[in-house]
């Protein structure tokens, strides 16, 4: 049985922010080894390969100790902000640089955008989707076989999703999310204005 994991492009933003909490002096050794596990406390001691897969759960753990550590009691806007991060450090990496940005098919292009990106980064899960109405850019990404998909990247790729959205439209787009089964995720993304 495959282990959900993460590519390591992903996973390095958390690994580099839990290593640099411990460098200032934020987080002690005492404190890491209470709050992660064995295999999480390994993968803080290599190097992590962009191409390489890591365990999903390692990620979710990382997430959290970066929460309780920064997120002053406001996780859930913490963790769409790093996603929306992680749009702009994609977009630096020129992956947007192909889309054309044609009225006619904005949703659906950000939608494929969307679906190809998250089938490069998980090992699990699938993605699908889903046309909203006759609102450009307005489309629904469902997730589904997604149990073991955690809450804290529920919420990144929220705020992925937004970054990718407004970028590719041109304008500030708003993304939602939401989990009404166990195994099944709903990002919503519609015009800000």
């Amino acid at each position: 049985m495959t282990i959900p994991s993460i590519k390591g492009t992903a996973f390095l933003s958390a690994h580099t922010d839990v290593l640099a909490l411990v460098e200032r002096g934020a987080l002690s050794h005492n404190a890491l080894e209470l709050a992660l596990e064995a295999p999480d406390l390994r993968l803080l001691e290599e190097k992590i390969l962009p191409s390489a897969w890591y365990p999903m759960a390692s990620y979710d753990r990382l997430l959290r100790l970066l929460c309780d550590h920064e997120a002053n009691g406001r996780i859930e806007a913490y963790l769409i902000a790093r996603g929306d991060k992680a749009g702009d450090r994609i977009a630096a990496s020129g992956i947007y640089q192909q889309l054309g940005t044609t009225t006619e098919a904005l949703g659906i292009r950000t939608g494929r955008v969307v679906i190809t990106i998250a089938g490069l980064i998980y090992n699990f899960t699938k993605w699908n989707f889903e046309r909203e109405g006759a609102t450009l850019g307005n489309f629904s990404i469902r997730v589904e076989e997604a149990t073991v998909f955690p809450e804290s990247a529920r919420l990144t790729t929220q705020g992925f999703i937004q970054n990718a959205a407004s970028r590719i439209v041109g304008r500030p787009m708003r993304a939602e999310s939401e989990r009404p089964l166990p195994s099944r995720i709903f990002f919503h993304v519609s015009d800000a204005r």
